[in-house]
């Protein structure tokens, strides 16, 4: 695509362009533990933050971690991780497309939470929703969940956090090699190949990944391509410079809602809404990183991306969605004595993001956002015993519309601020506790403004063009513990309060704002076990969600289990082979958009066998889902005034094997 080619070569200009300032300091090294160490906090690679010492609730997935999970697709993988909910929006199934949400901040199939791939913000401008298919589990190296108020050094919209995915890129060799295959029921296939390696100072690595599946229920056909490249240079001992490319394409059916009634006479027949969606999607973006021996870091990202969705039902409702970014972030990280080590952050965040909707034939509604933010955090860590976090967020993003639902022609603009503050106190060696307070800062999107809803006349858009942006305060604290002989457990406790959060109500069938406030608990627990070769882990979260204030005072927010429990058990019967347990239990919840409580969600849980065996370079595995062929749905809706269409069954026992080679 020509624009798409002039983005790119405008943002390469950039870069270049800044890189011979970068080209005169010594080596610097960072000795870092991938399991142990947060890259998140601080967005700057090479300065990474002690996750004991971090002053809030966060997990690391490995590339250990990911590959002896068993997921197949990263909603599944995300699902078993505390203050985690996960939902299957459209009744896909298997893990294609869900709604993914962290501490409780769900409205429909919108994601709450910051998520990046490789740097690039994949929240859609339309409706924040991600395309979670086109990020193939397989393709991942890392991934770092920050949960909680985020937007100081993400940006506006981490009301719920942030979730940071990397990919994998180079190796430690010329060249290195993985394919694998996979097939299941429901006529699940899967293919993946790719080649990675370093030669001197460049890295590169490119990737091909291919799931086709017929679906558990009638008008669930998927097929899903995506391809990754990956170039990197040490342009010299200080700096690194490189670019990451994601390409996918998809057509996926999906069924539509059916009724209870519906579900328990047959529960693989298709709602009356159903279709099919066509996505396209490319993204590009180059980053260089420049540290000295003095502790200065600078780092500039650029990134652009096409996005083009239809949705076919039985019109084709399109969005065009092309954006760019440009973020140029520095830091200072030294000895300020002998006693107070000091990391300061600061940055700059530019975004250009369009969104044209309509129907192919007809005519499109426009809406163009530019936004930038400008923020500054300052850590201190103590006589290696104490850490401090300090620091203040400015977004401004103004909005050109041209859009007939609701009629609007004109500028709209949104501004916010975002502090935060934290600290950590090592009580003992093995035992951690801390606090923290942010007030995380989220302007209403595209998809705020109008709503493409069914009606008795077919779908209509229904409009609300005085949205105000969302402002949250957040309390949290929490423990952590990490011992040889007894193993390791966390807790969390944290209360947040939403005002003017952007719900959808099924009453007035628009979005409006509400306040809203949630309280909750998280405990993870891994024990060091006296039987040799099984570990075990599991995590409880309790999530308190209600309306603070208006007519709806006092209800629980919908789709907001209060309850959810995620236990793995893992044993190593013979070197090499392995099996595994992985269950999930979630408990009381109202239906989405349920205002009044009337209609409670089915409570679930399901268990997932494994077997997996590991010999040299090749790796065999074998899962039965849902072993106890529970009858579930994650995603129970209602109209608020019934439960209408509102279920997308899940499937019910399945299974699945493959193969991975590495070379």
């Amino acid at each position: 695509m020509s624009g798409f080619s002039r983005r790119i070569g405008f943002f390469l200009v950039c870069l270049l362009g800044l890189s011979p300032a970068f080209a005169t300091a010594e080596p610097v090294t960072s000795q870092t533990d991938p399991e142990t160490s947060l890259v998140s906090p601080s967005r700057i690679p090479g300065l990474s933050v002690d996750a004991a010492q971090f002053p809030g609730s966060a997990t690391i997935l490995t590339q250990k971690d990911i590959e002896t999970s068993g997921a197949q697709s990263l909603p599944e993988l995300l699902a078993r991780q505390a203050g985690v909910n996960v939902m299957d929006t459209h009744g896909f199934g298997l893990g294609a497309d869900s709604s993914v949400n962290l501490r409780g901040m769900v409205n429909g199939s919108r994601t709450d939470a910051v998520v990046l791939v490789d740097g690039v913000r994949q929240n859609r401008v339309t409706g924040d929703e991600v395309h979670w298919q086109s990020i193939p589990v397989e393709a991942i190296e890392r991934i770092e969940i920050i949960r909680g108020g985020s937007s100081l050094i993400y940006g506006e919209g981490a009301l719920g956090g942030v979730i940071n995915i990397i990919t994998r890129k180079g190796a430690d060799r010329p060249a290195k090699a993985r394919v694998g295959a996979a097939v299941g029921t429901y006529g699940r296939f899967k293919y993946f190949t790719e080649g990675r390696g370093r030669s001197g100072p460049a890295t590169y690595g490119a990737s091909f990944h291919r799931t086709l599946s017929h679906g558990y229920r009638e008008s669930t056909n998927s097929r899903t391509n995506t391809g990754t490249a990956h170039a990197g240079l040490d342009v010299s001992p200080e700096l690194h410079v490189e670019t990451n490319i994601l390409a996918s394409e998809d057509t996926t059916y999906f069924p539509g809602g059916i009724t209870p009634d519906q579900s328990q006479a047959r529960r693989r027949q298709r709602g009356s809404f159903n279709g099919f969606i066509e996505d396209h999607s490319e993204q590009a973006a180059v980053q260089a990183v420049w540290h000295t021996p003095t502790g200065m870091s600078v780092v500039t990202d650029a990134f652009v991306r096409d996005r083009e969705t239809d949705s076919v039902a039985p019109d084709r409702l399109a969005t065009l969605a092309p954006s760019m970014g440009l973020s140029i972030r520095s830091a200072h990280d030294s000895d300020l004595t002998g006693d107070v080590h000091h990391t300061f952050v600061n940055g700059l965040d530019l975004l250009e993001e369009k969104a044209s909707t309509g129907f192919r034939t007809g005519t499109y509604s426009e809406s163009n956002k530019a936004g930038y933010g400008i923020f500054l955090e300052e850590t201190l860590r103590l006589y290696d015993r104490a850490s401090v976090v300090a620091g203040v967020r400015y977004d401004r993003a103004r909005y050109e519309e041209a859009i007939s639902f609701p009629a609007m022609v004109g500028t709209l603009r949104f501004e916010g601020w975002s502090p935060k503050i934290g600290a950590s106190f090592d009580v003992l060696d093995s035992l951690t506790a801390y606090a923290a307070f942010s007030r995380p800062y989220k302007a209403p999107n595209v998809d705020d403004f109008s709503v493409f809803v069914p009606s008795i006349f077919g779908f209509t858009f229904v409009g609300n063009i005085d949205l105000q942006p969302q402002q949250g305060t957040e309390y949290e604290t929490g423990l952590r513990f990490k011992h040889e002989r007894f193993g390791s457990a966390s807790a969390a406790v944290f209360y947040s309060q939403i005002d003017d959060e952007i719900l959808f109500n099924a009453v007035t069938f628009q979005n409006q704002n509400f306040d809203t406030n949630r309280s909750g608990l998280e405990l993870t627990v891994q024990p060091a076990l006296p039987i040799p070769h099984l570990t075990a882990q599991a995590s409880y979260t309790f999530m308190d969600a209600e309306f603070h204030k208006g007519a709806f005072k006092n209800n629980s927010l919908p789709g907001v289990p209060e309850h959810k429990l995620v236990a793995r058990v893992d044993y190593e019967a013979i070197p090499g082979l392995f099996f595994s347990a992985n269950w999930l239990l979630s408990h009381d919840s109202f239906r989405i958009n349920d205002f009044t409580n009337s209609f409670e969600s089915d409570n679930y849980g399901t268990l997932d066998l494994g077997l997996r065996y590991a010999w040299r370079n090749l790796t065999a595995f074998f899962t039965i889902e849902n072993v106890t062929d529970e009858e579930y749905t994650t995603f129970q809706s209602s109209s608020g005034s019934s439960v209408s269409t509102g279920e997308n069954p899940a499937p019910p026992r399945g299974y699945i094997t493959g193969v991975t080679v590495s070379f």
